[in-house]
């Protein structure tokens, strides 16, 4: 992960930011470890002032996708009781 973010155009602000707050850097780095699919609110940008999750993901070939893409995946229903 950190090969990956530094050899980008990112800011040096951006990248010690992802690096350093660790939710973000972990959560895409599990899943790149493990084959896992990272489900987030968040969109790519081509920002250079900020990593956001689907632009690590995309970075380093791991699957992402919108929460409403999961549910609509795993064929999830909510049904309301009587």
């Amino acid at each position: 992960m950190s090969t990956w973010a530094s050899s980008g155009n990112y800011d040096p602000t951006a990248i010690s930011t992802f690096l350093q707050t660790g939710a973000d850097y972990y959560l895409v780095a599990q899943a790149h470890a493990h084959g896992q699919v990272v489900v987030s609110h968040e969109i790519p940008s081509n920002s250079t002032k900020r990593i956001k999750i689907p632009d690590a993901c995309i970075g380093v070939s791991v699957k992402v996708m919108s929460p409403y893409e999961m549910l609509r995946a795993e064929k999830a229903r909510f049904v309301l009781g009587s």
